[in-house]
């Protein structure tokens, strides 16, 4: 017994400096280049590299102190950390970000800072092609962009892109932008997303693997669906930020939880960096830190566990102040500066969010919102016509409308997958059997308090019901199947069982969005050959509303030459998943079509 508990705990210890070494390299590279851009220097190639470097040094001193093999551990785990960076950038290269918030404003933002804009002291002015601030006259409305509801805005008419990229957090494109300066390839800064992904899914595996009453193959599976939260499957190719911060959410819940377990200088230092780049992704993920922060110090005192408490604090508050005022200079202290409010934009975000809040929604107070979104099929274009009474569908049940929005990366109704309401149901039957038979144990203790305060995070959220603003909800029927591994009672295998495999199947549910984006990408890299074949410039055609500028990136990146005007040429086409269009002075030429588009054409009908 005691050579599995100290081989437990070598693993447990073997995986976290994977983790440790990935998040670093996001939080050192954020740190380096938020420096840089406050001395006035414009993020420039080595700062990633030299992120990489610092997060080695850090990466020998915990390897000594782990595992206490200077050179040979060091050796192994960072050449494994070093391949998993590399694969996520290659990965990542591999495919097109098909994403609308990605192409319309993320990817923007990483190139405008590869050209030099240092958002700590310039502001980005909106072009003359961009003055347009409504949908009038409008010919594209975009991949996936939701239908307008009729609700009148509260504030007046604004350009939403320039007051994203402006006034919004950068953490996520400021590493992007890094990546991409190195690669010079823009979609390799996807890869952000990739590494910390990783990264979770090694952490988790480290905290389960210091818990002995939990099996080998339950500590995986745990570690799986922790880590694969269907949020982050479905925006890890994009360049959106919302299944980042779930990730960086649930690092944060696990750093917390291992220094609950050890009191040790490198939990701390995680849980540091991970603050750190947090506060710097939105501004929800700023206040969710910061609850998370509170709640957790108040159940180490609950907890009577009192030893890290004071270190934690000034670990919290450090990590606070550095991502503030350093790292989230722009847009906090530019903010408040310019315009007197720390929070500047929520509002006409706000009154974005409400034109697209499905009609049959409003008016509705948000826990009616969350519980319909929650019971709904996925992104039902019936929950715009039918009664809300007829909307929530029987749990456990999905039809075909449930597999095509599955391709979806910014799907708002029942966006975890479509057997997620079942799920609930059967982690609320288990946490009341727990609350019952075992409300005096460590196990339901810890559970109901980490549920309490992931819960708050979600209700203080008045557009919870769109899945992707509160991607950490996924962990809420997670965290209560870990507690059911610590109680049992008669009948406990069948509903983990269910629940187990019912999470799971939501996770591999989401990796739809993967083949979508396999599909998209050998389709868009097709008519990319056909354009470079035509061996002349073409005409680059932008949406007169919320266009994808970042789109001509990926000419330029194809050696495919661009006309500077907005129209021109004798024949149209569109591109793929976008709100842009090309025009050419010859047809495009019929090549030979890879074996991936055909399969998908004769399976669309085309």
């Amino acid at each position: 017994m005691q050579n599995l508990i100290a081989a437990n705990s070598r693993r447990s210890n073997k995986y976290f400096l994977i983790a440790f070494g990935l998040v670093n390299l996001l939080g050192f590279t954020l740190l380096m280049c938020s420096v840089g851009l406050l001395m006035d220097l414009p993020i420039s190639v080595w700062q990633f590299p030299l992120g990489c470097i610092l997060t080695l040094i850090v990466n020998f001193y915990a390897e000594k102190f782990f595992i206490g093999e200077k050179i040979k551990g060091f050796i192994k785990s960072s050449t494994i950390i070093l391949a998993l960076v590399i694969g996520s950038i290659l990965f990542a290269a591999c495919f097109f970000d098909i994403s609308f918030d990605g192409q319309w404003y993320h990817q923007q933002i990483a190139i405008d800072m590869k050209q030099g804009y240092n958002p700590a002291y310039q502001t980005l002015q909106v072009p003359a092609d961009e003055q347009l601030t409504d949908n009038a006259n409008n010919w594209c409305k975009g991949a996936g962009n939701p239908v307008l509801n009729t609700i009148n805005p509260t504030t007046p008419p604004v350009n939403l892109k320039y007051l994203n990229m402006n006034y919004f957090s950068k953490g996520t494109e400021t590493i992007a932008a890094s990546i991409y300066l190195l690669t010079n390839r823009i979609e390799t800064g996807k890869a952000v997303n990739i590494i910390l992904f990783i990264a979770s899914f090694f952490l988790c595996l480290a905290l389960l693997y210091k818990v002995d009453k939990i099996g080998t193959l339950s500590k995986w599976l745990l570690a799986f669906i922790l880590a694969f939260n269907p949020i982050t499957i479905n925006e890890i190719l994009s360049f959106c930020v919302d299944g980042f911060m779930g990730s960086l959410l649930l690092c944060l819940l696990v750093a917390f939880c291992l220094l609950l377990l050890e009191d040790n200088r490198y939990y701390l230092l995680l849980l540091g960096i991970v603050l750190m780049i947090t506060v710097d992704v939105k501004y929800t993920a700023l206040v969710f830190a910061g609850m998370y922060s509170v709640g957790f110090l108040i159940v180490l005192l609950l907890f009577e566990n009192k030893a890290p408490l004071k270190k934690m604090i000034i670990t919290a508050v450090i990590a606070t102040v550095v991502g503030i005022f350093c790292c989230g200079f722009n847009p906090y202290v530019t903010n408040f500066v310019k315009k007197h409010d720390v929070f500047y934009g929520l509002s006409e975000t706000r009154d974005e969010i409400a034109r697209k809040t499905p009609p049959l929604f409003l008016g509705l107070n948000r826990f009616e919102k969350l519980f319909l979104s929650l019971s709904a099929h996925q992104d039902d274009p019936a929950s715009d016509t039918i009664p809300n009474s007829k909307l929530p569908k029987i749990p456990f049940t999905f039809n075909k409308r449930d597999i095509y929005e599955g391709i979806d990366s910014e799907t708002s109704r029942s966006g975890f997958g479509p057997m997620f309401s079942g799920s609930l149901c059967v982690a609320i039957v288990l946490f009341v059997i727990g609350l019952i038979y075992y409300r005096k144990t460590h196990a339901f203790k810890l559970a109901a308090a980490t549920l309490l305060i992931i819960t708050s995070t979600i209700i203080i959220m008045p557009d919870s019901w769109w899945m992707r603003f509160v991607p950490q909800l996924w962990l809420v029927p997670v965290i209560t199947l870990v507690m059911a591994e610590f109680i049992s009672f008669r009948g406990e295998r069948i509903l983990k069982s269910i629940l187990y495999l019912s999470l799971i199947f939501n996770s591999v549910w989401s990796m739809l969005v993967i083949i979508s984006a396999l599909i998209n990408t050998a389709r868009i890299d097709y008519q990319m050959q056909q354009l470079k074949a035509l061996n002349q410039p073409v005409y680059l055609e932008l949406c007169n509303y919320r266009n994808f500028k970042s789109n001509r990136i990926r000419l330029e990146e194809a050696g495919i030459p661009v006309v500077p005007k907005s129209s021109g040429g004798h024949y149209q086409y569109d591109i793929s998943q976008s709100t842009s269009k090309l025009g050419t002075d010859k047809p495009l030429p019929e090549l030979p079509m890879p074996a991936l588009l055909k399969l998908s054409n004769k399976v669309m009908g085309k």
